[in-house]
């Protein structure tokens, strides 16, 4: 019985590939690293010499994830492959990719149920869907800071353009409302009663105000009857609004 184990050097590999594990001691005497070497010494396994090469050339060229002493083998790497070690899952994954008709019993053990097991196809489809999604993810964080840091740009710059303002003495939104309130306060005052029912001006309405404004400072910018009407009604209703809150 083979047993199974979680990475192979290529030698071992391509002598379970062509089922010689019972010759794999005289097998390994041989020096497989000289070119040709496994088909001059066991000529009566040409498929050993080619599997190896198989083997070798795929994790030259990148196709084979493979290990030298430890660290992971890049296609600029020149390796002696007797040295190298190929994971188990990724010889599977291999086979299934270039040799799908092919079943080495040291990988695919024939007593074992593989009808809850997703196919490879399914299995890098969804591999390509997961780094999709992270590429995606990664684009919208970088987008999100990008538009966090145009926010903090924006209200610093409208902070500053609020500074600017009350300094020329063109009052801000804030201020605006300040304003509103305290005059709503004191036409509420003004024009309305006491607890006890009292009226507490000698002007009965609003518009009786606008007319007096209006006669003592005739000409004056701002004190226009429109002007006064619409920032008196402005006044009271911020003043109702802020009186209900």
């Amino acid at each position: 019985m083979i047993s199974i184990r979680s990475s192979y050097h290529p030698i071992d590999a391509a002598i379970l590939w062509c089922g010689l594990a019972a010759y794999q001691d005289e097998i390994l005497r041989v020096d497989a690293s000289q070119p040709g070497c496994l088909r001059k010494h066991f000529p009566q396994w040409p498929s050993l010499q080619r599997h190896l090469e198989c083997i070798c050339d795929a994790i030259i060229c990148g196709e084979l994830p493979a290990t030298y002493l430890g660290r992971p083998i890049t296609s600029d790497h020149q390796v002696h492959h007797e040295y190298c070690s190929v994971r188990r899952a990724d010889l599977v994954a291999w086979f299934l990719r270039n040799f799908p008709d092919q079943r080495p019993a040291f990988l695919f053990p024939p007593n074992l149920d593989h009808s809850e097991c997703i196919s490879l196809n399914a299995h890098l489809v969804q591999e390509a869907e997961i780094d999709a999604s992270q590429r995606t993810i990664e684009k919208l964080r970088q987008e999100l800071a990008a538009t966090t840091e145009e926010m903090a740009t924006l209200v610093s710059a409208n902070r500053e353009l609020s500074e600017r303002l009350e300094a020329c003495g063109i009052p801000s939104e804030t201020s605006e409302c300040m304003h509103n309130t305290l005059v709503g306060a004191v036409l509420e005052v003004t024009l309305g009663k006491s607890n006890s029912g009292q009226v507490q001006s000698i002007y009965p309405s609003q518009a009786a105000l606008v007319e007096e404004i209006t006669r003592r400072f005739p000409g004056v910018s701002g004190l226009s009857k429109s002007t006064l009407d619409r920032r008196f009604a402005e006044a009271r209703r911020h003043f109702a609004q802020a009186f209900r809150a």
